[in-house]
């Protein structure tokens, strides 16, 4: 309350104060009339005082709630203390807080109005309320969770999606602290949580803010855990080094963390893979590698975490990785193909396919798959070139086949053998000339026709095409062609499928062949047999006469013969015994000659009739042991081999041999002796042996003589055949020939290879 004292001084000081004053003031009456304004007035009003007088306080004043309210608090109190809005002479609006009291001044009462400009505070408050207001929607509407915990970290806020994420409302947790035992959080490896490890916590104890903390807490709705990504920030008041209070954020992760897990277990499957799957960052660094990579590149697991991928592998790519990097922002994947280089030094080009991911702290993670397609990219590029050619080599083979197939029709028009091709209907689909001359028919008149119905007997031509379709092929089928004109033509048909491109049989291809010829040569074989059959008969009437006058021969020669023959030779001998003294030597000569005569002529007869027995006598064949047959012969012989000192050796002969014996015993015996009789000036080596060969064995007799010239091997088989004369070896040179002869009726062969000089060795073979 003002003094209203009228003292001069006092009146000094006001209009000092009143002048001098930072805030403005208005003197008005009570009715409000004004009567006086201060210099700061006239600045805050942008008028001079007259013209804030003119305005008056009605026009300076906005006539609001608020001057109504403090008009009355003026009434009630006599002084006022209120916040008004006034108006400048620009018409500019601006906030005051009015301090009005009533004073008296020289008896008249007066009103003194201090207003002080708080538009800076004012608009400063209006912000504050509209900050306000916007944290409360975004604190109340933001996705992640926050809560506020006081120093002691109990629960003093918390946001309706803090209380979703958790599970609890806030009166539920209000004033618990993150150590109470409600929580039961855990670690990421499942491990307690303990409270004072808590992110809030250890803001408030250390003051600092905390980040990342992956936190599990029990999630009372599903009966599990809400896994929350946490970030605790301390708060200071003014000058204090002591957190008052702390806030968190946080965010529900439990659907990362499922998907974390699921790429772990998707790793370790990868593991198995055998392609090469890795993962990097932005900054190309290799966060994962699997043993497919690690086979493919030869870089093991430690080598490549952490390694630039793009360097490691020296990545060509054949697009701009820039591109790429654009399309995984877009479409989040890309495929196509790189080549990389392996660890040592080959280049490969990989089939690859990238997608991005997105890490849980929001860090993008490019996940590579690459397959080695270096051997399909060779393949690929000699199918090309391949292919390149194809047209070309299509267009040699169109010429090919073509010329092929004028080869193959003029080689079936060219036959001389009727050709016809059938369908599986027993049409016939194709013929040659031949064909036509055979039938009498055209080509277009044949094809399409029953090829049945050209011979004497269809149904007989209709098995044989339905034997060649069943088994394949049919060979020399006995057929006669039907010609227009009546005319027969017997044919023998070789037959077999052919197939399509894939191997389906698509009809017969038959040729005949003209048998005509073959069929009269029958006919006059089959008459000539009946004739030879008459002339064998005759033959065998014959050849038993003359076997029969054979033995007659032989019994002539053998009793008529010999006798006169043995009367000539006993007077010869008789007439030289007593006649000798009477005799001049040339008589005795010429009666020595004819004994002599006489004597080889009766040793003719004998061997002649050897010869003449074995040939007529049957061959009586038993099991024959040729090592006893040897022991005869040396029997035999026994004189010969002793005065010639011969040696006869044999190796293992047949002990089973089925022959005759006697022949058997004649014929080595003749051979042996021969070996003895023309030996040479060696003592005579004669050997034995004996091989199977097939149905017979073939022995050899082998000896050191004297030898044969070859001109001369072909005749010494013949009867009465010499070499050499009686003076120099005795003989009738029948030997061999009745050897041959017993060689025959065993059914094998005798010959000899000789040198003169060098012995000579006689072979037969008889049949085993």
């Amino acid at each position: 309350m003002v003094d209203n004292s009228n003292s001069d001084q006092n009146r000094g000081v006001y209009d000092s104060i009143f002048k001098s004053s930072l805030d403005a003031m208005l003197i008005t009456k009570p009715d409000g009339f004004i009567l006086a304004a201060n210099p700061s007035a006239e600045n805050m009003f942008g008028m001079t005082q007259e013209e804030i007088i003119t305005a008056g306080r009605e026009r300076l004043v906005l006539q609001d709630e608020s001057l109504i309210s403090a008009r009355r608090q003026s009434i009630q109190n006599g002084r006022v203390k209120a916040e008004l809005t006034f108006r400048r002479k620009d018409g500019s609006i601006f906030y005051a807080e009015v301090t009005s009291t009533i004073f008296t001044d020289v008896g008249i009462i007066k009103n003194i109005m201090v207003i002080r400009d708080i538009t800076h505070r004012k608009m400063n408050e209006k912000d504050l309320k509209e900050s306000k207001a916007r944290y409360k929607s975004l604190y109340e509407t933001m996705i992640q969770g926050v809560v506020y915990q006081d120093k002691k970290g109990r629960i003093v806020s918390m946001n309706p999606a803090a209380e979703e994420i958790m599970g609890y409302t806030f009166e539920q947790v209000k004033n618990r602290t993150s150590e109470d035992p409600l929580w039961q959080a855990i670690h990421e490896d499942y491990t307690p949580f303990h409270g004072d490890e808590h992110p809030s916590m250890v803001a408030l104890k250390t003051g600092k803010e905390v980040k990342n903390i992956i936190m599990g807490v029990k999630y009372p709705p599903r009966e599990g855990y809400t896994w929350l990504n946490i970030h605790a920030v301390p708060e200071f008041e003014n000058g204090q080094d002591k957190p008052y209070q702390v806030y968190t954020t946080f965010e529900d992760i439990t659907e990362h963390r499922k998907i974390e897990e699921e790429l772990k277990r998707h790793a370790a499957l990868l593991d198995v893979s055998y392609e090469a799957i890795f993962s990097w960052n932005s900054d190309s660094k290799i966060l994962s590698w699997n043993q497919g990579a690690e086979r493919l590149y030869g870089y093991s697991y430690h080598e490549a975490i952490g390694a630039r991928g793009h360097d490691l592998l020296k990545t060509e790519f054949t697009v701009g990785f820039q591109e790429i990097l654009k399309e995984l922002d877009q479409d989040q994947t890309w495929s196509g193909e790189l080549i990389h280089q392996m660890k040592n030094g080959k280049k490969i080009i990989v089939e690859s396919r990238l997608q991005l991911i997105t890490g849980i702290s929001g860090e993008k993670i490019f996940l590579e798959t690459n397959r080695d397609i270096t051997n399909r990219k060779k393949v690929e590029q000699k199918l090309k070139e391949a292919m390149n050619n194809l047209e070309e080599q299509v267009e040699e083979r169109t010429q090919e086949l073509i010329r092929a197939n004028d080869y193959n029709r003029n080689l079936i028009e060219t036959s001389l053998d009727p050709q016809v091709t059938i369908g599986p209907d027993g049409r016939i689909t194709d013929v040659n000339r031949a064909t036509e001359k055979v039938t009498g028919y055209s080509r277009v008149e044949l094809i399409g026709t029953d090829f049945a119905d050209y011979f004497t007997n269809p149904e007989d031509a209709e098995k044989g095409y339905q034997q060649v379709f069943q088994y394949g092929l049919v060979r020399d089928y006995p057929l006669e062609i039907k010609h227009k004109n009546n005319s027969i033509t017997p044919v023998l048909y070789n037959a077999s499928v052919y197939r399509d491109e894939h191997g389906e049989v698509v009809g017969v291809f038959a040729a005949a062949r003209d048998i005509t010829e073959r069929k009269n040569a029958e006919e006059e074989l089959r008459k000539y047999w009946e004739n030879l059959e008459e002339q064998v008969k005759l033959r065998t009437e014959e050849l038993a006469k003359s076997n029969a006058d054979l033995k007659q021969f032989a019994y002539v020669a053998s009793h008529d013969l010999r006798e006169p023959l043995r009367m000539i030779t006993n007077f010869l001998q008789l007439l030289e015994r007593r006649y000798k003294d009477k005799l001049d030597d040339d008589a005795r000569e010429f009666i020595n000659f004819a004994v002599d005569g006489a004597k080889r002529l009766d040793s003719m007869i004998i061997d002649l009739l050897e010869y003449s027995r074995i040939a007529n006598k049957d061959v009586m064949f038993t099991e024959v042991d040729l090592d006893k047959v040897l022991d005869k012969i040396k029997l035999n012989l026994n004189i010969a081999i002793n005065e010639n000192h011969a040696r006869i050796t044999h190796d293992n002969l047949p002990t089973t041999l089925r022959a005759d014996e006697n022949q058997m015993v004649l014929l080595f015996q003749n051979l042996i002796g021969n070996a003895i009789k023309y030996r040479s000036e060696k003592e005579p080596l004669i050997h034995v042996s004996c091989k199977k060969q097939r149905n017979f064995f073939q022995f050899s007799v082998s000896d050191n003589g004297i030898g044969i010239e070859p001109k001369h091997l072909e005749r010494i088989f013949t009867i009465f055949q010499r070499l050499h004369t009686h003076q120099e070896y005795e003989g009738s040179g029948i030997g061999l020939s009745i050897a041959q002869r017993i060689v025959h009726q065993h059914g094998g062969e005798i010959w000899a290879e000789s040198e003169p000089g060098n012995g000579t060795t006689f072979y037969f073979t008889i049949r085993s």
